[in-house]
């Protein structure tokens, strides 16, 4: 089959798959091959799965990260603000899982709860992004405590004063930063009840590519859009990830096929002529989402990580006080100091914290990348999936450097187009009924776990 034909062929089928259709809500795994939705979670061979020194060591990779997942965000539910992060080891090699937790608010305005619930899903992807490199990369530290403690005692012909005082100060600072290649999202979750996220991620020997790398040349049409559909079924089945990236590689072509994908949530308003640009908007955020996620999973993305914690102690007990030049009493006392009526007892214990996620990917993504954005059945979420397949960049380069030689001729009729005669009345679009709008309730986030059997 020609290249061009092959990228022609996958391209529509792309359109055909990921465009929305009517009653979207009622298709299920069920009908797509394979239904990966979800996948099972379950370890498959439990008696070969142990955990020993801290490292899971199972018969694959797939029960090994199972163990290593559900350990984590068991460890997250009681502390949503640590990360948990695991070494798993099997057969074909060594892996790392990180988890990564996050809260939202709920509110009255369903707009401003779908974008906290958003917002959480970046910062838990952030949070496991940073575990993972902590992991991998070691994590920068400085400690410092200061520790000052002071007692004046004081005796008059008839009295004893005395004053006693301790002030501390703790500081910590740490950061990490390193550039992640090769993980992609393994699991997300939205516990609705507690308004928690948690995100997943997951890096092993062939999401890092050191076995079936791509073969640039070979494309099989047919075992491509079997790949790819796994990818479909996920989208039709609501089970898409608002951050992150999926690696799908076809065993029996070492095809691979790198996906980012990206969300937006959309904004409401009651003119329809608004709330479509609101809609078209919320699409052009998605695509960009998912073209960056895209960047970061096949070019790099650097995490870094800062944070401080700061702890002051303030204890004090006075039975006495100094007397200042200006203090008018001070004439009247025998002695630059006044005893106190009643001593004062002072205690003040201050926590402070500071965290600073950031996540960079910066480069030039190859030719032959394909977007496609739409809306979930509640037109709440937009959702943007990018799609780069390494065998379909020489195909695209061919056709940019065909646009760059040859030159084509088109010359116009002379004749301009004429305009409408339009409603001098005022405006007839705000009323649009053929305009969606966001579902007035809040739905779960996307939760599932993320990639089939298989992929690692």
């Amino acid at each position: 089959m020609n290249r061009f034909v092959m990228l022609a062929a996958i391209s529509l089928f792309l359109t055909c798959s990921a465009a929305p259709t009517t009653g979207q809500a009622q298709i299920t795994a069920d009908d797509f091959l394979p239904p990966v939705v979800g996948g099972p979670t379950d370890v498959k061979q439990p008696d070969q799965v142990e955990v020993k020194n801290g490292v899971v060591v199972a018969a694959s990779a797939q029960d090994a990260i199972n163990v290593a997942v559900k350990e984590n965000v068991d460890n997250l539910v009681d502390n949503v603000e640590e990360l948990g992060g695991r070494m798993v080891w099997f057969p074909s090699g060594l892996g790392f899982v990180a988890s990564g937790a996050a809260v939202y608010r709920t509110m009255d305005n369903p707009t401003a709860t779908r974008i906290a619930q958003r917002k959480a899903y970046v910062i838990a992807f952030n949070r496991a992004k940073k575990g993972l490199a902590e992991m991998l990369g070691g994590l920068s530290n400085e400690g410092k405590e200061t520790i000052r403690q002071a007692l004046v005692n004081i005796n008059l012909p008839d009295e004893e004063m005395t004053n006693i005082s301790t002030h501390s100060e703790e500081a910590l600072r740490q950061a990490v930063d390193m550039m992640l290649r090769g993980f992609v999202i393994y699991e997300v979750r939205d516990d609705t009840t507690q308004n928690t996220v948690y995100v997943s991620i997951a890096t092993t020997p062939k999401t890092r590519g050191q076995f079936a790398r791509p073969a640039p040349n070979m494309l099989v049409a047919d075992d491509l859009r079997d790949g790819l559909n796994q990818i479909i079924s996920e989208v039709r089945t609501g089970l898409v990830p608002p951050v992150g990236g999926r690696i799908v590689r076809m065993e029996s072509t070492d095809e691979t096929a790198f996906v980012g994908f990206g969300s937006s949530i959309v904004r409401t308003s009651e003119n329809k002529a608004v709330q479509l640009r609101l809609n078209l908007t919320a699409q052009k955020v998605a695509a960009a989402h998912a073209k960056d996620a895209l960047c970061g999973l096949i070019l790099g993305d650097r995490a870094s990580w800062a944070g401080s914690v700061i702890e002051s102690l303030q204890d004090e007990v006075q039975e006495f006080e100094s007397l200042v030049e200006d203090d008018p009493l001070a004439s009247k006392e025998p002695a630059a100091i006044r005893k106190l009526d009643e001593a004062r007892q002072t205690f003040v214990a201050r926590l402070e914290t500071n965290d600073v996620y950031q996540s960079v990917r910066q480069g030039v993504l190859p030719p032959g990348v394909t977007t496609k954005t739409w809306f979930d059945d509640g037109h709440a979420w937009a959702f943007g999936m990018s799609v780069y397949v390494p065998s379909l960049t020489n195909a695209a380069a061919a056709t940019a450097r065909q646009m760059q030689e040859n030159r084509i001729v088109q010359p116009g009729d002379g004749r301009s187009g004429e305009a409408g005669a339009g409603n001098p009345n005022g405006f007839t679009d705000q009323d649009n009924p053929n305009v969606k709008q966001p579902r007035p309730d809040v739905r779960p986030g996307p939760t599932g776990k993320i990639a089939p059997d298989g992929a690692f």
